[in-house]
């Protein structure tokens, strides 16, 4: 899961949503590496999460260092860009953890998916909440917040729309309050106060959607 320095966040909030579908599942973790390995912000690493409930995961990441130290460490992770990718293997669910974002190739993407996912099975995706209010907010007070690697922002309607092109059913769309309360932060107490006093389209700061490949059946 790609972490933001400037977005401090409860990454176990986003792991609750994710448990009831990854639990004695077969997952392919796509993106597994924190960009922040010494979690200096205190934050749980998604894919630890994910190892502890799920019965088989292997992880993925184009960052060829960190794999090799994740490696030695003795996780089963490998190389790989998700955009083009062959392991001729199949999982029940794949986790795609605040890393669409950062993606160009879709087309690339849905291919790697395809060729990963057991019939029937599950695709998760958690990104950032296009429509957050407090992201306007920081935009207006010209903070730095977003990580300079994403390509992109999504919101239900977008994401929804991009899964139906390639032929996939959102089953759930819903919406995450994981802005970590830091009292000594004006900003991320503003966030904070935003997920929890506003209706969570707008509040919330991180999406997750659950979906399946389309029946095809008429």
């Amino acid at each position: 899961m790609r972490a933001n320095t400037k977005r401090r966040r409860h990454v176990g909030k986003t792991f609750e949503c994710i448990e009831p579908h990854i639990r004695n599942r077969s997952v392919l973790d796509l993106g597994c590496v924190a960009h922040d390995p010494e979690k200096r912000h205190g934050e749980a690493w998604l894919h630890e999460l994910i190892l502890r409930r799920a019965e088989d995961v292997l992880g993925v990441d184009i960052l060829k260092d960190e794999i090799e130290s994740l490696k030695q460490a003795g996780y089963n992770v490998t190389y790989g860009d998700v955009q083009n990718l062959n392991l001729n293997e199949t999982f029940d669910v794949i986790v795609l953890g605040e890393l669409i974002e950062h993606l160009v190739d879709f087309d690339g993407l849905f291919r790697s998916l395809d060729a990963h996912l057991v019939d029937g099975g599950k695709l998760i995706i958690t990104t950032p909440n296009a429509m957050a209010v407090h992201w306007t907010a920081l935009r207006l007070l010209k903070q730095d917040f977003v990580n300079s690697d994403h390509t992109c922002w999504f919101d239900s309607t977008t994401l929804a729309q991009l899964l139906s092109r390639y032929g996939f059913e959102p089953t759930r769309i819903e919406y995450i309050g994981d802005c970590r309360l830091t009292r000594n932060d004006p900003l991320q107490i503003g966030g904070w106060a935003c997920e929890r006093l506003l209706p969570d389209r707008i509040g919330k700061s991180t999406m997750i959607a659950v979906a399946q490949r389309e029946d095809p059946s008429p």
